[in-house]
């Protein structure tokens, strides 16, 4: 039908006007989108289609081309191509692209500029967020190897201890060493008949002294085995010096566990002094230095280092790189969107739940292997975070695949004859009829 002249919006009407003006501004952000990429417009529309796009509109008065159907049905047509040409970018998606990467400009209204900062302040501070989650992830697992090498090291100085411990009780407590009395810090020779001291001294003292004790026997008489044969001295020297490294690697664990104590969020709002040295109300007071120096805590600690905290941060990472790298290429493509920045940040704290939830899943005393590949929780936390999207598609697959035959069956339809009409006075079957003849 011919469009009615009295239908067409005046000079006064303000909607109608508005819209058309929205449009030649649609029109232009493409025209400018493709002039800056010319080879879109050979993807998008043949060369035909194209030519029927006339630039003009997009700066003619709004009044002149809603007083004009032939013109105002033109400005349609060459909006239409542009956008096709652009696809998958969007007029809305080119200006706020615009806005993002050079500020406010002419043609970018406040509310898309007002977006475009909103999104800016949200990538820049997923940068952010990522430095320091790498960094933080860089010093744990710093920290978490150097609970294993402690660990380690003890067990080594706790294997060369009793080594030696084995070779000092194979010796001659009577030819290998020789029995010594301290009394008010100087020595005193032992008398013969004093068998049962001598006898008792022979069998519990501690095989390895010092040639000089320095504050032997001050209080009381104090006895006190010296080693005399050289393999004797050989082994107490080397029990010695393996006594004063388990004392460092005893030390070494009681700092690695203060740091630990003190990354810990619950103790940075306390009040108090130094929580490292304060040991638990119920153990004795001889038993707090072993509490803090011992190596059941050091374990816990680089289980749950490794075992939650770093995947966390590793698949948070991962789904932090993923996000960086699907907004250079929105960026590229002029297709940003204002609900970007929301479901950037989604992303990211979805796979950095998930990548904590690794451990729970596979544990964490052994790498986890998928076909040939085999990694630590860790590492498969970060491409569970990268590769997300993909887990979730296998996910739904999964469990439709289980609900589907979960899910009953559909009753089976029977398909119902339809009788086919016949004329007025006519037999419905032509073999009754023939029968009902005479």
């Amino acid at each position: 039908m011919p469009r009615d002249e009295q239908s067409l919006p005046g000079p006064g009407d303000a909607a109608p006007l508005a819209q058309i003006a929205r449009l030649q501004r649609d029109g232009l952000a493409l025209l400018t989108f493709l002039a800056e990429r010319p080879s879109r417009a050979l993807v998008g529309a043949s060369p035909r289609e194209m030519d029927e796009v006339d630039p003009g509109l997009m700066i003619a008065e709004p009044a002149a081309v809603a007083a004009d159907p032939a013109r105002f049905a033109a400005l349609v047509r060459s909006v239409d191509l542009l956008g096709r040409a652009a696809a998958p970018a969007t007029a809305t998606s080119i200006r706020l692209t615009r806005a993002y990467l050079f500020g406010a400009e002419a043609g970018i209204a406040p509310a898309e500029a007002q977006r475009a900062r909103r999104l800016r302040h949200c990538v820049l501070g997923i940068q952010l967020g990522l430095l320091l989650a790498g960094l933080a992830a860089i010093f744990l697992l710093l920290k978490a190897d150097e609970g294993r090498r402690v660990v380690g090291q003890l067990a080594l100085v706790r294997a060369d201890l009793d080594r030696s411990y084995g070779a000092l009780w194979k010796l001659d407590r009577q030819t290998d060493f020789e029995l010594r009395r301290f009394y008010q810090g100087e020595e005193t020779l032992i008398p013969q008949e004093d068998a049962v001291a001598r006898r008792s001294a022979l069998t519990a003292l501690e095989m390895c002294w010092s040639i000089d004790p320095p504050k032997a026997g001050l209080t009381a008489v104090e006895y006190r085995l010296l080693p005399v044969k050289p393999q004797a001295q050989t082994l107490c020297s080397e029990l010695v010096q393996q006594q004063k490294r388990e004392m460092l690697v005893f030390a070494r664990l009681a700092a690695w566990n203060c740091d630990m104590l003190r990354l810990n969020p619950l103790h940075w709002f306390g009040r108090g002094g130094d929580p490292c040295a304060a040991a638990p109300a119920e153990l004795l007071p001889d038993h707090a230095a072993d509490w803090r120096r011992t190596e059941l805590r050091t374990n816990e600690a680089v289980q749950g280092l490794s075992g939650y905290l770093l995947p966390l941060l590793l698949g948070g990472i991962g789904g932090g790189v993923y996000v960086l790298r699907r907004m250079n290429e929105v960026l590229r493509t002029a297709t940003l969107t204002a609900r970007d920045g929301l479901a950037a940040i989604g992303r990211i704290v979805l796979a950095a739940v998930f990548g904590g939830l690794l451990a729970l899943v596979f544990g964490t005393d052994a790498p986890v292997t998928l076909g040939s590949v085999s990694l630590t929780i860790a590492a498969w936390a970060f491409f569970l975070g990268y590769a997300l999207e993909t887990v979730l598609k296998t996910l739904d697959a999964a469990i439709e695949g289980v609900v589907g035959k979960l899910r009953p069956a559909e009753p089976e339809r029977k398909a119902v004859p339809v009788a086919t009409a016949s004329p007025m006075g006519a037999p419905a079957d032509p073999a009754s009829a023939g029968a009902a003849a005479p």
